[in-house]
């Protein structure tokens, strides 16, 4: 026994090895830019990666159970206790990139790369130079090592088929997301005037390069020169609070839950038995800290579990010296798991990886000194702007994080298994279905800042008022009330135009004026040249109906093998001992329709007070398993 159980160690280490040497670093995905446009060309991404917990496993309940449960004509108190250690290991690292971030390897370019990658992320988002280069990679695992420990014990002695157990493991989880950056060309450029702040953003204030903005990190506050109106502006950058990648502790060590159940066999034969029971689980383990992206969870995210199952056995064929036997093995578990409170963040529809764009703070304009006008030609017909910009950034994932009460309808896990003995000998061979129906959401309206946050994109934040004709040489800074609601993570809509500088795409589009003085704003503070910019005279904010509040579902299709000995000589006390090995196949992404314009056409549903259903994404976990278990059974 102790040899076949380092064979077969040995091949599933060496197997792991080569399986995730080749998931992403040999091309088994898309190894290139990505496809991370809004434009239909990828499907939606989740923020969130939520797992089946390693305490929903019947598999470790039915393994060398064969003559150790259900036992007919009993009378008196009998039972089984077993530990069972286990190593599990991923190795779909592709599909859960493709889950994250729609492909394991991503460009990063700035605005001002020549022949520039439209399906590249737009580095200018990160806080980083418009001739800043490099590619992001993506490799997940996730690793586990669990004792489960389960007990089973028959109430025969009070009343016939009455059982009960309990099952709880002690987990050590470990994720690991497999984040790099490569092939990284920092750039030298600084954004002009206007772009960003009153005056140029240096290079030097900028970030070093994309994992330090995924990380959390942003620029200091740049306090700048206003001309002649008076105060400094200060422009405040706010750094990435939810979704971050790295910096989190990424294993822990805990009891992931405890599930009991209380069941009664109502037919209880020798050959064949069918019961029922009445199971519950309670969380124990760590929920995910989502403001990391893939932060290790362990356990069922908090959430308490009630439910039922089935379970049942026939015998179909028997020797006749009755040392031999072949049967089939059933236990059905179906439990609803109730509300846990989280916090997540989210995307905006139809716009995948937006949580890592750029979201600019408008204020309404109660400041006259500053007021701006937008127009025509004439001044005459010129209206004042109702919103300026607040001199405030952040990622938009700052915007749309949340706190949600997170339940899920029902969760599955079946187990349908064969049995061959042979005298003290047993194997066990079967296949495992396991379910877990989409999240349902439901939040309160007061938690969402309407009209505060919106797009910036590529558009210009600032204006300059140079005086009569330009001459003057006071060159005092307006906020504008730009904003871009069509950019996306690869691009924003000024860049190829003519005149970009002068915002020709942003949202309702006008010519911007100075209230006070009446002069056009020019788009350029260092040249007396006019280039009159453009303001959002209506900017378009992000709405509570914009965002996919995204939704996760699993399924996945596992085959486990076991082989054991039972001392079956002993009377009272019975030893077992044997060795398993299992795959689990997550099904692949998916995405259903749900409400959400993004994948159906459909508005995303605001859901005061009720459900915010977004997309339903599917991603479960592929990963092998090997384990050993051993324990005694007693009558």
């Amino acid at each position: 026994m102790e040899r076949m159980f380092k064979k077969i160690l040995s091949l599933s280490l060496l197997l792991s090895a080569v399986g995730a040497q080749a998931e992403c670093n040999t091309g088994s995905c898309s190894t290139g830019s990505g496809s991370t446009t809004s434009s239909g060309t990828i499907h939606s991404v989740t923020p969130t990666i939520v797992v089946r917990s390693p305490g929903a496993n019947a598999v470790r309940r039915m393994i060398q159970s064969v003559g150790h449960l259900n036992k007919a004509d009993m009378d008196k108190v009998y039972g089984t206790v077993a530990f069972t250690p286990e190593y599990t290991r991923s190795f779909n690292s592709s599909d859960l990139a493709d889950c994250l971030f729609g492909a394991c390897a991503l460009k990063v370019q700035g605005s001002g790369v020549a022949n520039r990658d439209e399906n590249a992320l737009l580095a200018d988002y990160f806080y980083l130079p418009t001739d800043y280069q490099s590619t992001l990679r993506i490799d997940p695992v996730i690793q586990t090592f669990s004792v489960d420990m389960f007990g089973w014990i028959g109430l025969d002695e009070w009343v016939e088929g009455l059982y009960a157990w309990v099952q709880f493991p002690v987990t050590w989880s470990k994720w690991d997301l497999g984040f790099c950056e490569s092939g990284i060309t920092t750039g030298t450029e600084s954004h002009v005037a206007g772009y960003f702040t009153p005056d140029v953003l240096a290079r030097s204030e900028l970030l070093n390069s994309a994992s330090d903005f995924f990380k959390g990190s942003a620029p200091k506050d740049q306090s700048q020169s206003n001309g002649s109106i008076g105060t400094d502006r200060t422009v405040t950058f706010n750094g990435l609070k939810c979704g971050k990648i790295g910096c989190d502790d990424n294993s822990v060590t805990t009891v992931p839950e405890v599930r009991f159940a209380l069941g009664w066999n109502f037919l209880l034969q020798d050959d064949y038995h069918m019961g029922l029971n009445i199971q519950a689980s309670g969380p124990s383990g760590k929920k995910a800290n989502h403001d990391f992206l893939f932060s290790v969870q362990n356990g069922n995210d908090g959430h308490w579990e009630l439910g039922g199952a089935v379970d049942a056995h026939f015998i179909l064929w028997r020797s006749d010296d009755e040392n031999s036997h072949f049967g089939f093995y059933l236990d059905a578990n179906f439990t609803h798991l109730f509300n846990s409170c989280q916090e997540r963040c989210f995307d905006l529809c139809e716009k995948p990886l937006s949580r890592y764009m750029l979201a600019e703070k408008l204020i309404a304009n109660t400041d006259v000194a500053t007021d701006l006008v937008a127009g025509g030609a004439t001044i005459v017909t010129t209206t004042t702007a109702t919103y300026q910009f607040a001199g405030i950034f952040a990622p938009v994932a700052n915007v749309t994080s949340t706190n949600l009460d997170v339940s899920v309808g029902v969760q599955a896990d079946v187990v349908a298994m064969f049995n061959y003995t042979n005298g003290g000998w047993s194997w066990d061979l079967g296949y495992n279905f396991w379910y877990r129906s989409c999240e349902k959401f439901h939040t309160e309206c007061s938690k969402f800042e309407e009209n505060t946050w919106a797009l910036k994109g590529d558009s210009q934040v600032y204006g300059f008022n140079r005086g009569i004709n330009g001459l003057s040489a006071v060159e005092n800074s307006l906020p504008l009330s730009a904003t871009q609601k069509d950019a996306t993570i690869t691009h924003g809509l000024n860049a190829g135009q003519t005149l970009p500088l002068t915002n020709p795409k942003v949202d309702n589009p006008q010519l911007a004026f100075a209230a006070v003085s009446g002069f056009p704003l020019n788009s350029l503070r260092t040249t007396a040249v006019q280039q009159q910019v453009n303001t959002s005279i209506t900017p378009v904010f992000i709405q509570k109906s914009d965002i996919n509040f995204a939704r996760n579902s699993g399924l996945s299709n596992k085959v486990f093998t076991h082989v054991g000995y039972n001392w079956i000589n002993r009377e009272d006390v019975i030893p077992y001992v044997g060795v398993g090995f299992e795959a689990e196949f997550g099904s692949g992404h998916g995405s259903d329709c749900n409400d959400c314009e993004s994948e159906c056409g459909k508005t995303c549903d605001t859901g005061c007070d009720e459900s915010l259903n977004g997309n339903c994404v599917r991603c479960s976990l592929s990963q092998w398993g090997i384990w050993i278990r051993g324990g005694v059974s007693f009558n």
